[in-house]
């Protein structure tokens, strides 16, 4: 495959929303390559953007009540740490609830006041 067809596949998979890691797994390149390629779309005049997929609300419900479903994205996990921390839950007890270390919780948090 030439570099101008990988960067076409790669466009085509961004459309579809898939992150950089599974882009790279489904055509056997780095994730490095699809963010060059990105890059490189960028400084071409490429303005689309990928945004992330809405949350699942009934994956973050999962998590915060302590059945965190496989897969949880970072988006719905922060989500589940602040319903955990408006219920007044400690740290420690947010951690095993959704399925994380203290240390994300913490992070989670201090993004969150930023």
């Amino acid at each position: 495959m030439s570099t101008n067809d990988l960067h076409a596949a790669i466009a085509e998979l961004d459309q579809q929303g898939l992150s950089a890691r599974a882009v790279a797994a489904h055509l056997g390149c780095s994730p490095r390559t699809v963010h060059r390629a990105r890059a490189r779309r960028r400084a071409q005049g490429d303005t689309w953007t990928w945004t992330p997929p809405a949350p699942d609300e009934a994956a973050i419900e999962r998590a915060a009540a302590g059945d965190p479903p496989p897969g949880l994205t970072w988006m719905e996990r922060r989500a589940a740490i602040a319903q955990c921390d408006q219920w007044g839950l400690p740290a420690r007890i947010t951690a095993a609830r959704v399925g994380c270390t203290r240390q994300t919780v913490y992070y989670a948090r201090s993004r969150a006041a930023a």
